[in-house]
């Protein structure tokens, strides 16, 4: 299976990654004192899966705020 790289999910792959690669970098710099810089290997990884959490997690939020509304009523 040949991959198509004219797909425009590609830049937003690379773009959603970016950003929660900086702000997971941000959150685990403050828990650690200011010592993380996660520039390579299992320290970007693990900013990575941080930062996508703080992403997703207002979405989460959200869908799970209306979903107890809807219920309530």
């Amino acid at each position: 299976m040949e991959c198509d790289r004219d797909y425009a999910g590609w830049d937003f792959d690379a773009f959603f990654n970016l950003l929660a690669h900086s702000i997971g970098v941000r959150i685990l710099k403050a828990l650690s004192g200011g010592r993380f810089r996660g520039e390579r290997g299992f320290a970007w990884g693990w900013a990575l899966v941080v930062g996508s959490v703080a992403l997703i997690a207002p979405l989460v939020a959200f869908i799970t705020w209306l979903i107890v509304s809807r219920s309530a009523s």
